[in-house]
């Protein structure tokens, strides 16, 4: 393989773009892999889209898209039938694994979210494909994936972030009421109640007393076994998108994205995604102090989890103070995504940010050290 977006051996880049998977966030990894499959360069990449449905099976066409065709007009059919029409035949994780490997697939693009996508189980499965893949290994994926882990990284590393406490399922059908005295002495009302490993604001909410607040632990329960209540910190939020760099080479901050919600009271699901749902404006509205302060802090967190590729921090800004909330990995790559934004306003297309991600991700798998002696 050459360095960079030139041919491998010669011939043009085969990427899988892998998207879905059984995971809440299925439709937004479909939206982000989708968006990724259409931008790729044709003339540089063949382009195979695979797609995990919310049962498991993979979705893999026969053929790659390549240079010629209108994949706009393809896509998302493409996504669930082949070329003359016909339902794509899902096949097991072994099957599909297998065929990705006869497919000399060079490197796969990994626009999945949340759990079984973004958590270190597809990047685990990779390594043992021997397979480049954009995005953070098996270990960053998995402890960023888990807001508890993160936040116990944070504060090992004098990060600041927000007060809170965890409730295990298990704790809350027998000591209901001493999890709310220790609520009301170590976080108070309002505050915030989140699923440890989801994204896209699935699941969160702000509760602003004990009634709402058992609902909202009760929604949580749905998705995880756990809940992460956090302290209700008022203020703007920013986020700090990471983009890595070769092994060996510091990540570059993007420009800070600020983000105003329109349709609720923070960042959640329907303003993420929903048409008109915040304005987001990128660069942020900060001094250039605070700018660097915060692009300084989604840098070193980026470094002390280990990721790779690319990440991005999100932050509450109270007065001059700056609270990280969590850290993404594999953040949105869709038309209204956060990242993507950041990138277009440092003069960075979409087309040529998933240029610099496929060449980091040679890059890395390059770099690896795989020893069998003894």
């Amino acid at each position: 393989m050459r360095e960079g977006n030139q041919e491998v051996e010669g011939k043009k880049i085969n990427v899988a773009v892998l998207m879905g998977g059984r995971t809440a966030e299925h439709e937004i990894s479909v939206a982000s892999g989708t968006m990724v499959a259409q931008n790729l360069d044709l003339s540089k990449y063949n382009v195979k889209p695979i797609t995990i449905t919310r049962e498991g099976s993979w979705l893999m066409p026969n053929r790659y898209l390549t240079e010629g065709q209108r994949v706009t007009e393809l896509l998302p059919k493409y996504l669930t039938c082949d070329s003359s029409g016909k339902d794509l035949v899902p096949l097991e994780t072994g099957n599909a694994l297998s065929r990705t490997l006869s497919d000399k697939v060079d490197v796969v693009f990994i626009a999945m979210h949340g759990p079984y996508g973004e958590d270190g189980t597809i990047q685990g499965l990779l390594e043992l494909l021997d397979l480049a893949y954009t995005g953070s290994g098996v270990e960053a994926s998995a402890i960023s994936i888990n807001k508890i882990r993160t936040k116990e990284i944070y504060l090992h590393y004098r990060i600041p972030t927000p007060r809170y406490m965890v409730i295990e399922e298990h704790e809350w059908h027998r000591k209901r009421d001493a999890l709310l005295n220790r609520l009301a002495k170590r976080i108070g009302f309002p505050c915030v109640t989140k699923p440890p490993r989801l994204g896209s604001s699935v699941g969160v909410k702000i509760v602003q007393d004990v009634q709402s607040f058992m609902s909202a632990v009760e929604t949580v329960l749905r998705y995880d076994t756990s809940v992460l209540v956090e302290q209700f910190i008022l203020g703007r939020e920013i986020t700090s998108p990471i983009l890595g760099n070769a092994p060996g080479e510091k990540p570059t901050p993007l420009p800070l994205v600020e983000i105003v919600p329109k349709s609720s009271a923070f960042f959640d699901y329907e303003a993420k995604y929903a048409a008109g749902g915040s304005e987001e404006i990128a660069p942020a509205r900060l001094n250039g102090r605070l700018t660097k302060k915060a692009q300084r802090l989604g840098a070193k967190v980026h470094e002390v989890l280990g990721c790779s590729g690319l990440s991005r921090t999100d932050m509450i800004l109270n007065g001059e103070s700056l609270y990280v909330l969590e850290t993404n990995t594999i953040p949105g790559l869709t038309e209204m995504s956060l990242f993507p934004k950041a990138a277009r306003a440092m003069g960075m297309s979409f087309p040529q940010l998933l240029d610099h991600l496929i060449d980091v991700a040679l890059a890395t798998h390059r770099s690896k050290k795989i020893c069998t002696d003894r």
